[in-house]
């Protein structure tokens, strides 16, 4: 009972540190989905610094204006450094789009995960390095790599943080290309890993 009661205390502790800490920050949405609180400095230009939000050495970087999506100041104010450009194959969302597609793929980077891809595209890269020349080997793994890589993404609907999401078509596209950007990676690894592990086993076995 007590150290249930102390785990339940230290999470509410860390709960509300995070609200503070997050409160003393700028609330920094990049356009790839992920979400970052941070000290924003100058913003003049067509770069922003702040504290690098990938460094715990408190360096201040320049980040390039096309990679942010807004930034939410202390005082409450939102500025969108996204501009709708109907011409570009990139920028043609509007604004309130855009923040959907951005939504789906925080979701996705956040909880979505494909093991069995990973898995898959390794046992095919293993056998490929032991089965086929070593020339011929990473052909046969990427081969297969492509069509794990290129299966159907299915959306768990645990991952939407929003029900009303669920028939948004922006933000499902956002999902949909950050989970396959995450899946090919995984595949990806899994392929180069497969491979040399395989070739490694086939040489061993020759030399055996």
């Amino acid at each position: 009972m007590k150290n249930s009661l102390k785990k339940i205390l230290l999470n509410l502790f860390l709960l509300i540190s995070s609200s503070v800490i997050s409160l003393a920050q700028e609330k920094v949405t990049m356009m790839n989905g992920n979400i970052f609180f941070v000290n924003v400095g100058d913003s003049v230009g067509d770069q922003v610094k702040m504290i690098d939000p990938e460094s715990k050495k408190n360096e201040v970087v320049d980040i390039e204006k096309s990679r942010i999506f807004s930034i939410l100041y202390k005082s409450g104010r939102e500025v969108f450094i996204y501009k709708q450009d109907t011409l570009s194959e990139d920028n043609f969302l509007a604004v309130e789009e855009m923040r959907s597609y951005i939504a789906g793929a925080h979701d996705a980077n956040a909880r979505y995960s494909s093991p069995l891809a990973f898995w898959g595209s390794f046992g095919i890269g293993a056998a490929s390095g032991v089965v086929l020349p070593a020339w011929l080997s990473p052909i046969g793994a990427g081969v297969g790599a492509f069509l794990l890589g290129s299966n159907w993404i299915k959306i768990n609907r645990s991952h939407i943080s929003d029900p009303k999401y669920l028939k948004d078509p922006n933000y499902l596209s956002g999902y949909e290309n950050a989970a396959r950007q995450s899946r090919v990676q995984n595949v990806i690894k899994g392929a180069v890993i497969g491979v040399l592990i395989g070739a490694v086993s086939r040489y061993t076995l020759l030399d055996n």
